[in-house]
């Protein structure tokens, strides 16, 4: 049983975990226990191909005698598992296998399966999603308490910023967004030494009556940094730009990938910030109607960029800075360089590298 909820468990966790949880198994030759989403299934021929959390795809044929166990996403064991029958099976599902190499290369042999529908776990990561909106805070780091372990973030609001302290709650999981990632799925697990001001996090918790304090369940932080450029030059085939970073009026390459958001400002909305921006004294706009605006925005294809186009993008902090992949890239944003905010500095889009990737910035 001990070693079932094992099994369960990695099935259910994000992959970060599954690098840990598989070098456990994968150590014994004898018990290797294929992890991933199935892509196609042959009913016929008793197989499925999967693209397994390790990258590769991989074959997993059944017998007969295969036995097919179906699991609610975060099932800790096999207590409440409904047996199911291979017809039941369907692309998109995960699957945890269990049993042994085939002969060729990349195939294995299960003689059970472990099974977590793809509607059930949409379900859940929408639930999740939905409570990360109603109780989750974010915002950029300015100060730290170590002796307190406390850390006061800048939430945005409708009356403008506002000091939050946040503390930790036992056992509160917090973690770090990989490089040039804000998926959740993807974060590491991190501790309170490594946070830093100017870090960007997502908590979610429960705030106090006035919302000066918050104590946190769980929290992922990132380094991330925003700079304007002009694009000089752009190579299709490879997704990668040539832009001069005008702050430094240096080149630097800047890739994006299919987890790049990429949107094209409208006049409308470029103009608005751009007056916000110039009226250093005016009230912020309601940061989540900033947000909900430019989400809206149809995505912008790459090819649909040109050698002189404007943008603004945010990148993480630790990488290259001569070789960089976008996480947020944002076209259209000449009025917003004509009318730099005080000091130089781009108009202030709160944490919109985190916010535009809502959907994969948390669960």
């Amino acid at each position: 049983m001990k070693i079932m909820k094992i099994l369960i468990l990695i099935l259910c966790c994000a992959p970060l975990l599954l690098a840990r949880e598989n070098s456990i198994i994968l150590a014994s030759r004898q018990t290797v226990r294929p992890i991933g989403v199935i892509l196609a299934i042959d009913h016929v021929a008793k197989r499925v191909r999967i693209k397994t959390d390790g990258g590769p795809e991989m074959t997993i044929a059944f017998e007969e005698s295969t036995r097919f166990l179906r699991v609610a996403p975060g099932a800790k064991d096999l207590e409440n598992a409904a047996p199911i029958s291979a017809p039941e099976l369907a692309v998109g599902d995960r699957i945890l296998a269990r049993g042994r190499s085939g002969d060729d290369p990349g195939s294995f042999v299960a003689t059970s399966i472990i099974v977590m529908s793809r509607g059930d776990i949409a379900r859940k990561h929408a639930a999740e999603r939905a409570e990360w909106e109603k109780r989750g805070v974010g915002g950029m780091i300015t100060a730290i308490d170590s002796a307190a372990k406390e850390i006061t973030i800048n939430p945005p609001t409708t009356a403008g910023a506002k000091p939050m302290v946040i503390a930790f709650a036992s056992g509160a999981a917090l973690r770090r967004y990989a490089p040039n990632s804000v998926k959740f799925s993807e974060a590491q697990p991190s501790r309170f030494e490594e946070l830093k001001v100017g870090d960007q996090v997502k908590a979610l918790g429960t705030a106090n009556e006035t919302r000066s304090r918050y104590m946190a369940e769980e929290l992922v932080a990132g380094s991330f940094l925003v700079i304007a450029a002009t694009v000089a030059s752009i190579d299709f085939a490879q997704n990668t730009f040539v832009i001069t970073n005008l702050a430094t009026n240096r080149l630097m390459q800047a890739h994006v990938s299919s987890d790049s958001t990429m949107r094209r400002l409208s006049a409308e909305i470029a103009q608005m910030l751009a007056a916000r921006n110039k009226a250093v004294n005016a009230p912020d706009q309601n940061p989540k109607d900033l947000q909900s605006l430019i989400e809206k925005l149809p995505p912008l294809n790459p090819a649909d960029l040109k050698p002189g186009d404007a943008v603004i993008l945010s990148f993480a902090s630790d990488d290259n800075a001569s070789h960089v992949t976008a996480i947020t890239l944002l076209a259209g944003v000449e009025p917003l360089l004509k009318t730099a905010g005080k000091g130089g500095q781009l108009v202030n889009l709160g944490s919109w590298n985190l916010d535009l990737n809502m959907n994969v910035g948390v669960p």
